[in-house]
């Protein structure tokens, strides 16, 4: 028996996104696959986009969001920075 959705993953690329709905045993809950990559979702807006594969997952919304993939990108939604490694956890936390 699965337990309550305790995270979401998202393999966000530039043209497909997947995304899990998983519990805290890291059992799959839900999934979905879809065009909405980053070329599409930076037309719809990248937070409507999120929010919509979300929903008909059924997660909950205050749900942690585990987001890879180019959506760090320099043309994703957010960059994230780059750190020279090998790296200290706190170096890595604070870009």
């Amino acid at each position: 028996m699965s337990g309550a959705p305790a995270v979401a993953a998202l393999d966000w690329g530039t043209t497909r996104l997947r995304a899990w709905l998983l519990d805290g045993a890291g059992q799959l809950l839900a999934e979905r696959r879809g065009d909405d990559g980053l070329i599409t979702a930076r037309e719809k807006g990248f937070a409507t986009v999120l929010e919509g594969h979300l929903a008909a997952m059924g997660a909950p919304e205050s749900l942690p969001v585990i987001i890879c993939g180019m959506a760090g990108s320099r043309q994703g939604w957010i960059e994230a920075p780059y750190v020279t490694v090998p790296a200290p956890i706190g170096a890595i936390l604070a870009g």
